[in-house]
C-alpha cells in the first residue's frame, strides 16, 4: 500500500507582514523621488517650450520680413502681461499688440499648475522681433518659478537685443539668481 503525503506551500503571517513592511518603506522612499522627477521634467519642458517659441518668432520675423510679436493674448486678442496664459506668436507690423488680420502663427500652452511665469518686459507683456532677427524695441525676459522653491529651482529666460534666448537656473535653490552683470532675479 502506498501513502500519499500532501505538501502545503504558502507564506506565514510573519513573512507576509515583513514583505508588506519592506514594500511600504520602498514606496515611502520612491514616491517623493518620482514626484520630484516629474516636476523637474515639467519645468524642463516649459523652459524648452519658451526657448522654442522665441526661436520660432525670430524665424518668422526673418522669413516673413515683418515685425513679429510674442505675448499672451486676452479675449480681445490684445497682448496682456499674464504669462501664465497661452502665449501666441503673430505678425504685428504696427506694434499695437494685436495680431495683424487676426492671424496667429503659433500658440503655446503654459507650463503647469505647479509653475508660475512672470515677465520682465517693463509692463509691456510682449516681445517683438524685427525682420533682421533682432529684438524690435526693448529686450525682455521671463522668470519660471515653482510654486514651492523647496521642490524645484527657478529659471530665468532672457532674450537679448540680438534676439537670442539664454537661460540661467537657480542651481543652489535659494530662490535668487545672480546675473553676471550684477543683477538679481527673484520669484515674486
Amino acid at each position: 500500500m502506498t501513502t500519499l503525503t500532501l505538501r502545503q506551500s504558502g507564506v506565514t503571517l510573519i513573512e507576509l507582514l515583513v514583505a508588506l513592511a519592506v514594500l511600504t518603506i520602498t514606496l515611502g522612499i520612491s514616491v517623493p523621488a518620482i514626484d520630484s522627477l516629474i516636476q523637474a521634467n515639467t519645468k524642463a519642458h516649459t523652459v524648452n517650450n519658451y526657448f522654442g517659441i522665441f526661436a520660432y518668432a525670430r524665424h518668422q520675423a526673418v522669413t516673413t520680413r515683418t515685425i513679429t510679436a510674442v505675448c499672451p493674448l486676452d479675449a480681445n486678442n490684445q497682448c496682456i502681461d499674464d504669462w501664465n496664459r497661452p502665449v501666441s506668436v503673430f505678425p504685428d507690423s504696427n506694434r499695437d499688440g494685436h495680431p495683424d488680420n487676426q492671424e496667429i502663427w503659433r500658440m503655446v500652452e503654459p507650463g503647469s499648475n505647479h509653475l508660475s511665469i512672470h515677465s520682465r518686459t517693463s509692463g509691456r507683456g510682449s516681445l517683438h522681433f524685427s525682420p533682421d532677427g533682432m529684438v524690435h524695441g526693448a529686450a525682455g525676459s521671463i522668470v519660471i518659478c515653482p510654486d514651492d522653491l523647496s521642490t524645484g529651482h527657478m529659471t530665468y529666460v532672457a532674450v537679448s537685443r540680438g534676439g537670442r534666448a539664454r537661460k540661467v537656473t537657480d542651481d543652489d535653490g535659494d530662490g535668487i539668481i545672480r546675473l553676471s552683470w550684477g543683477g538679481v532675479v527673484r520669484c515674486r
